[in-house]
């Protein structure tokens, strides 16, 4: 009975849903409040996505006369897939579900979850819709590369497909300095790999300079143009939720992984916000780049990425 009420307890509160859901809009808020500093602005209050998501909820949505089957559905799918793959991802050592093949169900699911987002793009019929969601799924051609690269090289280097399991490992070889002769971290031991995981989460998560499917200045907002109510407020929840499901995993997987308890919480917290940081620099430091340089851009740092995949396999 205990360890029932333990387990529901990590699925809905911690690491589970209800975390997921109001640390993703914090870091979310976050991000932009960092992004306008940088940039001499004031900016919105760092909780302001859970203001405005709190405010789509609210009022009404509005379904165009247009708008094919699906324009509820995938939202929904969406927003589900992308918080099951939050309870896939080791948060402070911890996740709320082990199953196994984790990390082929993460990627599944990450990638179910974006494929649900550009096909709520589609079904509205909208040309401004339209045409970012075939943007959408032409960055998918390219940043699922590298993204997919990346993760392999750790699981074939460990022999296993548990993302708790290359965390424990890292915290391992930390305390153990042999086991990685100072190289405590995936991320130092296969720099490679590391780089093209986080250059496709900014393409993943359709940060500058990658934030062509929703080109403002060209599509209006891109596949969400008529989205309103609770239905957009689950495509922009499921947008950062991915961003902070995607740090996480980067943190438990590259970055030296974090152990449990509040101290482990705290250097979670302590690198999830230093990849936050940067994020935001490269934020305001780009400007958008066209979709074949963004597929191009993507495929380098795959097959960079490809090397560290080749020294695991040879040496």
């Amino acid at each position: 009975m205990i360890s029932q009420l333990v387990q529901a307890f990590n699925i809905i509160v911690y690491p589970g849903l209800l975390f997921l859901i109001i640390f993703s809009m914090l870091y979310y808020g976050l991000l932009r409040k960092l992004a306008a500093r940088m940039q001499s602005r004031i900016g919105p209050p760092i909780w302001q996505p859970l203001l405005d998501t709190i405010k789509l909820f609210g009022k009404e949505s509005v379904e165009p006369e247009q708008a094919k089957a699906g324009f509820t559905l995938w939202p929904i799918v969406a927003l589900a897939s992308v918080l099951v793959a939050g309870l896939l991802t080791p948060i402070a050592g911890g996740a709320g579900i082990e199953v196994a093949g984790g990390f082929i169900v993460l990627i599944y699911f990450l990638l179910f979850g974006a494929l649900a987002i550009y096909l709520a793009g589609f079904s509205s019929s909208n040309p401004f819709a339209t045409v970012g969601a075939m943007r959408g799924v032409i960055q998918m051609i390219g940043y699922e590369f590298p993204f997919i690269v990346s993760l392999v090289v750790p699981m074939v280097f460990l022999r296993t497909l548990s993302p708790l399991a290359v965390n424990a490992y890292q915290l391992q070889a930390q305390a153990s300095p042999a086991i990685l002769p100072g190289l405590p971290w995936i991320g130092l031991a296969f720099p490679l790999a590391a780089l093209a995981y986080f250059v496709s989460l900014m393409a993943k998560t359709e940060l500058p300079p990658f934030h062509v499917p929703d080109a403002h200045q060209e599509l209006v907002t891109g596949y969400s143009t008529e989205y309103s109510g609770f239905r957009l407020a689950m495509l922009d929840l499921a947008r950062m939720l991915k961003l902070f499901v995607l740090i996480a995993l980067g943190v438990a997987v590259f970055l030296g992984g974090t152990g449990t308890g509040f101290v482990g919480f705290g250097v979670f917290i302590i690198k999830s916000l230093a990849v936050l940081v940067v994020l935001a620099l490269l934020r305001v430091l780009f400007a958008r780049i066209r979709i074949d340089h963004v597929v191009k851009v993507c495929w380098i740092v795959g097959l960079a990425g490809l090397i560290d995949l080749v020294r695991v396999l040879l040496f």
